[in-house]
């Protein structure tokens, strides 16, 4: 599954938060999107999730165009945003915070099958599920989000800062999911990181969002020469591609 999203503008008011932002991935690999506060990631996940509407612009999936397609569309096409910070019922079950992941799913028996495979896959989860979600830990709760955002059973999941608020000794094993359910399972993942080592050691590919713009796109690497990653970060080298 193609994913691309070619020169997005968004405008929050006065605000131009994205300048002609375009980004691409297979559907097969971790692509890790990088760069400064400020700089547009969100905002681009978002978008190419269906939250924003880009004021022009363009996003498809296999070549059909879902630019601006509500969230519920989005999601139906193979597409899963995980977003930032949890965003947990903490009052409800573990259980029915996954049952609103499945919420384009009408059969209550697909979503038990479903939440019965997650159970299994995420075993130390799965004999947690008719506690409270606010019950766990900070990376518990993180690989619930995960687990609530593959019910949905997505081609391509969008994780916005998965590692953010995790204590630094859990970030490893965010990480190791994260590699699983590509490696294994075959989902693509577009990560946004303020954590760039973690970044870079997952990505297949990385990308550097700068001023709103996609600055460079290509193999992890040689953004491991800290002066080098710094002058992407900060737009100080000229627009450059890699494959």
């Amino acid at each position: 599954m193609r994913l691309e999203a070619e020169n997005l503008h968004v405008h929050f008011g006065h605000v131009h938060a994205l300048r002609g932002a375009s980004l691409s991935t297979d559907g097969r690999e971790i692509l890790a999107l990088i760069g400064p506060n400020g700089a547009g990631k969100s905002t681009l996940l978002n978008s190419i999730g269906g939250l924003y509407k880009p004021s022009s612009g363009k996003v498809t999936l296999d070549g059909h165009d879902i630019t601006g397609a509500n969230p519920r569309a989005v999601v139906d096409a193979g597409v899963t945003l995980v977003p930032q910070g949890r965003r947990l019922f903490g009052s409800m079950s573990v259980r029915e915070n996954l049952e609103l992941g499945a919420f384009t799913n009408k059969s209550s028996a697909d979503i038990a099958k479903r939440i019965g495979r997650l159970a299994e896959l995420f075993p130390e989860i799965g004999a947690r599920l008719d506690i409270r979600s606010s019950a766990l830990s900070g990376g518990q709760q993180q690989i619930v989000a995960l687990m609530r955002g593959l019910m949905s059973d997505p081609k391509i999941l969008l994780l916005d800062e998965p590692s953010i608020g995790v204590a630094p000794m859990i970030v490893q094993r965010i990480g190791q999911e994260i590699r699983r359910l590509n490696r294994e399972l075959g989902i693509g993942i577009i990560l946004v990181e303020q954590n760039v080592p973690f970044a870079l050691k997952l990505a297949d590919r990385a990308a550097i969002l700068t001023q709103g713009r996609v600055n460079y796109a290509g193999p992890p690497e040689p953004l491991n020469d800290h002066d080098l990653l710094t002058q992407y970060f900060f737009g100080g080298r000229p627009t450059h591609s890699a494959a």
